[in-house]
Order: C-alpha cells, then sequence, then structure tokens
C-alpha cells in the first residue's frame, strides 16, 4: 500500500470558527508544490449568507479575486466585476448564487499560477452564523518528505 503523507502538505488558512462577519484567510505560499486544493469544512448554519471565494498574488502583498477558469470544483459565481466564484454556505437551497451547503467538507481545486493563494469568506445577514473552518492541502512536492 502507498502513502500520502510524505508527498502532500497541510496549512490552516482560516481556523474552524463560528464566522458572523467577513473574514480574510492567511496567505498560502505554494512554492514547491505544484497543486493546491481548499478543503472546505462546513458545520452548523443558523443564518446569515456566507460566500467563500480565493485572492491570489505574485507577492504576497496585492491580492485579485482568482476566477472561475482557475478552480475546479466552484459551483457558485459571485455577482462583480470581477466575476469571482467560490461557493455559498446557508441550508435554503435557493441562493441566487447556486447550491448552497451544511454540514458538508467541500474541496475545490486551485490550477491558477500565483504562488499565493488565501481564502476569504464574506459574511451578510448573520447574528449566530455559521461554522467554517478552510485548509489548504498542497501537492506534488518537489521534495519529498514533505515538512
Amino acid at each position: 500500500m502507498r502513502e500520502l503523507k510524505n508527498s502532500i502538505a497541510s496549512r490552516q488558512s482560516l481556523a474552524p470558527a463560528l464566522r458572523t462577519v467577513t473574514a480574510t484567510g492567511t496567505a498560502i505560499d505554494r512554492a514547491g508544490f505544484e497543486s493546491l486544493t481548499f478543503a472546505i469544512h462546513v458545520g452548523d448554519w443558523t443564518d446569515g449568507e456566507h460566500v467563500v471565494h480565493f485572492e491570489h498574488s505574485d507577492d504576497n502583498s496585492d491580492f485579485d479575486g482568482v476566477l472561475e477558469d482557475e478552480l475546479v470544483g466552484a459551483s457558485a459565481g459571485i455577482a462583480g466585476a470581477t466575476q469571482v466564484f467560490g461557493l455559498t454556505v446557508g441550508d435554503d437551497g435557493n441562493s441566487p448564487n447556486g447550491p448552497t451547503y451544511e454540514n458538508e467538507n467541500v474541496l475545490i481545486g486551485y490550477i491558477g499560477d500565483r504562488q499565493y493563494i488565501r481564502a476569504k469568506i464574506t459574511t451578510t445577514g448573520a447574528s449566530t452564523g455559521a461554522f467554517i473552518g478552510i485548509d489548504a492541502i498542497l501537492g506534488h512536492a518537489s521534495k519529498r518528505p514533505t515538512e
């Protein structure tokens, strides 16, 4: 049997927490890895709309929204000039931004070419919120074992 641990690395972008306001995650440095997938852990949702999307940068300073063709598994377009794509957390099933998620783990892959990428949760109308955490799984390491 093969093992995966020594070929990947995991970094936390947003710690699991009850989200009632907009939050921006820690930027992930992709140096030394050819692939990145975000694992979005969605727990109980009580109210508000929580839109998860991503930003990337060449210099870890100026970030732009990640576009649809740079993501694999993004399910919902977010209205706006940049047409950033991501997913919406909730339980009504009728979001204008597409499917909603509650009590699920969702994987979204990044296929862009920027060195730094971070997750962002834009929250509106929440008083008790939703539990959400986001990890980055880095793969196809140039050096193994990974640290």
